[in-house]
Formats: C-alpha cells, sequence, structure tokens
C-alpha cells in the first residue's frame, strides 16, 4: 500500500512539473511576442494619442543643393499619417523627408495625425543657402518690398537668363532680365511674405527667399514725404489751376525734392510751368520756367526746392502750377532724415575682460547691414585704465581677428563711440559666432546701428 501511494504521488508531482513548464513557455512566448523587433511601436489601439518620439530634432542649416534629411518614429505607427509643412504648405507625406528646399529661412513642421483626428507636432528652423554660384537677388528691405500692380527690379548676381518669376503660387507677368537687374510686374495678390523663384531659359527653378507684398509704396526709414496737395485738376493756365499756400509750404526745407504727379490727357499742347499767384514772366518770378511735357518726361517730375524758391513763395502768397494739357493728381515734399537708430543690445555690465563682458550673437547682429554706423554707448568708471576692444568669441591678437582694434577711452572719446560695420567685421562675426565687447574700466549700455 505504501508503495502504490509513493508511486502515486510522484506521478501527480510529475503532472504539476510538467503543466507548469508549460504554463512559463507560453507566458514567454506571449512576452517574447508582444516585444517584437518587428512591431516596435505596438500600441492597444487607434484610441491612444499620437507621440513623437525622435529625441535628436533640431534646427538645420544646408545649401539648396543638399537634400534634408529627416526619419520620424511615431506611435501608434499603424493608425498614423505623418505630414510635412514647409511654411505652412503641405511638402510631403510619410515618415522619411528627403528632399532639397528652396532657398531662405524656413519653419518646418512635422504633425503626426491618428485615424480618429488626434494629432502632435514638431517644429524646427531650416535655413537654406544658395548653392555656390546660384541667382542671388538683392536681400535689403527695399528691393524685397513688392507692391502690388507696379513695375519692380531689382538687383541680382549669377543669373544668365530668365524666363519666370513666381511669387508665392502666382507667376508674375512682362518678366525681363538685362544689366545685372530682372524687372517684372507684380501680380495682384494678399498681403504677406512669400516665397520668391525665377526660372532660367532652360527651366531650372530657383528659390531667392522671402519677399513682402504689400499694397502700399515702400516708404524708405531715411525719407519723409509729406502731401502738400492732392486732387485731380485739370491745368489750364489761369482758368484752371492748384496753388499750394505758405502754411503747405511753411515746414518744407531747403533742399527738399519736390514731387510732381500729372496725367497727360487730351490737348494741343502739354507744357507745366511752377509759379506764384503774381505771376511775371522774368526768370526770377518763377520757381519752375515752362518746359514741355513728353512721353520722355520722368512722372512723378521732381525739382529741389531751393533758397530762392522759399523766398518768392514766402513773399508772393505760396506756389502755383500752371500750364496746359495735363492733370495735376499730386504734390509731395520729400525730405532726407536722418536714419532712426536700431538697438541691438541694452543693459548695463561693467567691463573687465575675460570675466565680464558683451557678447552679440550672430543672429542678433544679422539685421545689421553693411556700412551701417554701430554707435556703443558707455560710461566710465573708476578704474586703474580704461580701454575698449570689439573682437570675436574666438578673442585673437591679430589685426584680422578684431572688429575694432583696441584703444584707450579718454574724455575726447566720442561717446557713443561710432565705427562703420565693414565686409570684413560681417565676415568673422558670421563665422566667429558673433561680436564680444571687452576691454576695462567702463560701463557698456547699449548698442545701437543706424
Amino acid at each position: 500500500m505504501k508503495t502504490y501511494m509513493k508511486q502515486y504521488l510522484r506521478k501527480g508531482w510529475n503532472a504539476l512539473t510538467v503543466l507548469f513548464a508549460v504554463c512559463l513557455a507560453a507566458a514567454g512566448a506571449a512576452s517574447l511576442s508582444a516585444c517584437s523587433s518587428d512591431d516596435p511601436y505596438f500600441t492597444v489601439s487607434e484610441n491612444d494619442d499620437p507621440r513623437i518620439l525622435n529625441t535628436d530634432l533640431s534646427d538645420k542649416v544646408l545649401d539648396r543643393k543638399t537634400n534634408l534629411k529627416i526619419e520620424i518614429k511615431v506611435t501608434p505607427i499603424e493608425y498614423t499619417t505623418v505630414t510635412w509643412l514647409l511654411d505652412n504648405v503641405q511638402i510631403a507625406e510619410g515618415t522619411t523627408l528627403d528632399q532639397t528646399l528652396p532657398v531662405g529661412n524656413h519653419v518646418l513642421k512635422i504633425v503626426a495625425t491618428t485615424t480618429k483626428g488626434k494629432s502632435t507636432s514638431r517644429t524646427i528652423n531650416v535655413t537654406v543657402n544658395p548653392a555656390e554660384g546660384d541667382p542671388v537677388l538683392a536681400g535689403d528691405e527695399k528691393s524685397r518690398w513688392l507692391t502690388t500692380g507696379t513695375t519692380k527690379t531689382i538687383d541680382c548676381t549669377n543669373v544668365t537668363s530668365l524666363s519666370k518669376v513666381i511669387v508665392g503660387d502666382q507667376e508674375a507677368t512682362n518678366v525681363s532680365y538685362a544689366n545685372g537687374k530682372i524687372t517684372f510686374d507684380v501680380p495682384a495678390m494678399e498681403e504677406g511674405e512669400y516665397m520668391v523663384f525665377i526660372e532660367d531659359a532652360e527651366g531650372t527653378r530657383y528659390g531667392c527667399g522671402m519677399f513682402l507684398v504689400s499694397n502700399e509704396a515702400y516708404v524708405d526709414p531715411g525719407i519723409k514725404e509729406t502731401v502738400l496737395w492732392e486732387g485731380a485738376v485739370d491745368i489750364n493756365w489761369g482758368d484752371s489751376n492748384v496753388t499750394i499756400t505758405p502754411d503747405n509750404l511753411a515746414n518744407v526745407p531747403v533742399g527738399t525734392t519736390i514731387r510732381m504727379y500729372f496725367e497727360i490727357i487730351e490737348a494741343e499742347y502739354h507744357a507745366m510751368r511752377i509759379t506764384t499767384p503774381w505771376w511775371g514772366d522774368n526768370a526770377e518770378d518763377q520757381i519752375l520756367a515752362q518746359f514741355d511735357l513728353t512721353d520722355e518726361t520722368p512722372n512723378p517730375f521732381e525739382f529741389t526746392y531751393t533758397e530762392a524758391n522759399k523766398a518768392i513763395v514766402d513773399e508772393r502768397g505760396g506756389m502755383l502750377v500752371v500750364g496746359f494739357g495735363y492733370k495735376l493728381t499730386k504734390v509731395v515734399a520729400v525730405e532726407n532724415v536722418a536714419p532712426a537708430e536700431v538697438t541691438v543690445w541694452e543693459g548695463a555690465v561693467d567691463i573687465n575682460w575675460g570675466d565680464s563682458n558683451v557678447q552679440i550673437t550672430p543672429d542678433e547682429m544679422a539685421d545689421v547691414p553693411v556700412g551701417a554706423t554701430v554707435c556703443m554707448y558707455y560710461e566710465i568708471i573708476e578704474a586703474e585704465y580704461h580701454a575698449m576692444r570689439i573682437t570675436t568669441p574666438w578673442w585673437g591678437d591679430n589685426d584680422e581677428d578684431q572688429v575694432v582694434a583696441q584703444f584707450d577711452l579718454t574724455d575726447e572719446t566720442p561717446n557713443p563711440f561710432e565705427f562703420t560695420y565693414t565686409e570684413a567685421n560681417k565676415a568673422i562675426v558670421d563665422e566667429r559666432e558673433g561680436m564680444l565687447v571687452v576691454g576695462f574700466g567702463y560701463k557698456l549700455v547699449r548698442i545701437t546701428y543706424k
């Protein structure tokens, strides 16, 4: 009986052992299945919130001929679509981007959206520079201001032929290229910033950066325009003319440019004369002696407001615009004014060589044009000596390492101290991580340019 019981218990124990092993094997198989390398983004269902798993997304800088290559890892991968938006315009779909981009500063937005409409996104900045030999259009503010309905001319380099100009998605008309300039009519479109592309005779398209489209004409910040008169008068000598009063001209300084906007109308002849309400036939009676209006006459017609002009305007009751065969529409005074200063940095730092200085990054210097006057505002503080040096974060003791070589600050040093920002300055600032203001014995309070 005891032998039988021992055999029975042994068989039972063996059965339990086998059953336990089977359970372990099943659990292991399930675990291996869930962690399979073939399904790294396993998720329960399409109801999950989407996630972009990349930890290495950062701003990019490349040239026009280099493909931007990015692979996105998302979850839940089976239920998620990835779209790529460059400046809010979709350029691709899928988890991988591998393509060239147009020249300019762009915002690249990566959007992951599930079948349930849930979405998440990541954004990076992408700077695309022209490749060597690519066409380049002038980058100053005036050149990149496009007024709708007008003809635009822009300086360019590396252009040999031109077949198309595209503003955003609108093709411009009356396109031409000559003598280092492209010319086109700005299309009617909504105001805003748009990428401009040009296409050569072989059909190669080049991105030329962002331009501002506006319904308003560009106003130079160094120019002040004052409308002296505006209307629509068909000029006919004494029967129909325009008087600009002394009060309207009181604030117009000598040396100002006066612009006369006009339209030629059907008539026997076309002539303009600018005099005073006293009229008179002698040269000294005229602001501008009579002249014929032809197809070659600039419109607006311009002249300089002189001391002699001002004297007879003040004495004789204003300026009288007469003549025949044209419609006067506007008279404008245009003055050159001192350009406004733009602040690059402001604070209060006691400068002490490497221990205490001010660094201006390349991004902060990006808008400072070559030829600008940079102004350094400072206060002398009590110290053994007083010296200023403007260099870069690379420092260096040679002339080519400096933006401005070291000099003593004395009672005779202008405040602000000013210097001209040269091509060489810009080159080392861009290459060497910015501009570094160092020295000893002064407090730096502001840096501007104008």
